[in-house]
């Protein structure tokens, strides 16, 4: 009977010390971030989906994330550039975002710091965490042309083009931009604890159970599928729709009076893979399962020359990003994201590409003419005969990278 006593008595204290750092964590929260103490926040909360496509929610908070009300991860701004200042637009996924970088040391950050240095300019972070190629095509042409960038920084991610399905344009939903904007709070409705989350980031598994907790989610999706369904060398097909869709969205940024300036997707394996970098290669694949690590190497490195070809063949600026930094693993958190360093030498490479074009102040890209075509409709009709269908394709699962053994949908 004692012993039964005391054992209720220590579950209950347990009970009361798990509810009261619960109920600190989300007043710690409120203080420091601002979060509501009853909300339950996630980072579905930064996007919003509609007749625009996907896209930053206005005012969204999540954690360190905070959108502006035109949902960009950058100081409010005005629809119209100032007239004095030259507006650049910065494009890409979570490596453009930011993920592991301390608040306002994302490149795009910095590289507003550094270009500020020489003279005025608005730096916009229209990056989506997730997004392929196609989301940025259309949410060029549907969201961030409006706000007339002179410059448009392109920094877009080969790997999905190794998805079990290659990266299609999404149907738009009903509701524009109006409707989304009647709702721009934190949007997570069901009981969340942030004590685990909090735990999460700081405890991490031996090297061992992470190791096989890869190596159970690769099987898994392996499991069922041929052998021919594996890709144990570059898919050229993959290759060219990657190229089709980075010439559809030049040409797209061009149409509407910008000058697109490309940046080489950098990563932390260089030619040789270290020894103590064969777990994090292996745990990268786990969200393209479909490609093998040697695959996976070399699909970036490809792409990368596909980049630089398309700079050279269409006379765009380039800020060759992977030759300074591919194989510089001091300069990476895993296996593309950046640390605060990795993102000063992004943005140093990127500002000097920047200031090389002499944009003058006040030129937007309202003073050219739209073509008045999409180039969401024509990637879409694109080298049709010799490339998969992409209406037909669908879309692979969007993630956003927390460790370098964990995902969440997105």
């Amino acid at each position: 009977m004692l012993l039964l006593r005391r054992s209720t008595w220590l579950v209950l204290l347990g009970v009361v010390g798990v509810v009261a750092a619960e109920a600190m964590s989300r007043v710690d929260d409120a203080v420091r971030l601002g979060i509501p103490v009853l909300a339950s926040p996630s980072h579905n909360d930064l996007t919003i989906q509609d007749s625009l496509g996907t896209r930053g929610r206005p005012f969204a908070r999540y954690e360190k994330w905070k959108l502006n009300r035109e949902g960009f991860r950058s100081q409010e701004i005005t629809l119209r550039p100032r007239r004095e200042c030259v507006r650049v637009a910065v494009m890409g996924a979570s490596e453009t975002f930011g993920y592991a970088e301390s608040p306002g040391k994302e490149y795009p950050a910095q590289l507003a710091d550094s270009l500020n240095r020489t003279g005025c300019y608005e730096v916009i972070n229209a990056a989506i965490v997730g997004l392929p190629t196609t989301g940025q095509i259309q949410l060029w042409e549907n969201w961030v042309s409006r706000f007339e960038p002179s410059v448009v920084v392109i920094y877009v991610s080969p790997v999905f083009y190794l998805s079990n399905d290659p990266p299609r344009f999404a149907a738009p939903k009903r509701g524009g931009a109006d409707a989304s904007r009647a709702s721009t709070s934190t949007r997570s409705t069901h009981f969340e604890p942030r004590l685990l989350a909090r735990l999460h980031d700081h405890l991490h598994y031996p090297n061992f159970i992470q190791r096989r907790r890869v190596m159970k989610t690769i099987a898994q999706a392996l499991a069922g599928k041929g052998d021919d369904w594996v890709y144990r060398s570059i898919p050229d097909d993959r290759l060219a729709l990657f190229r089709s869709h980075l010439d559809s969205l030049v040409e797209s940024v061009r149409a509407r009076g910008a000058v697109p300036v490309l940046v080489t997707h950098a990563m932390r394996f260089g030619d040789s893979i270290r020894g103590e970098d064969q777990d994090l290669l292996r745990a990268w694949r786990q969200f393209t399962p479909r490609a093998t690590e040697e695959v996976l190497v070399g699909f970036e490195r490809q792409a990368a020359g596909v980049v630089r070809e398309a700079a050279r063949e269409r006379e765009v600026p380039l800020a060759d990003v992977a030759n300074l930094m591919s194989g510089h693993a001091k300069w990476f958190v895993d296996f593309v994201h950046f640390n605060d360093d990795g993102a000063a030498i992004v943005a140093g490479s990127i500002a000097r590409t920047v200031e090389s074009i002499r944009v003058p102040s006040g030129s937007v890209g309202s003073t050219a003419q739209p073509s008045g075509k999409s180039y969401t409709a024509i990637a879409k009709k694109k080298r049709s005969g010799d490339l998969p269908s992409i209406n037909s394709a669908q879309s692979a699962p969007l993630r956003i990278v927390a460790t370098h053994t964990r995902s969440d949908q997105q």
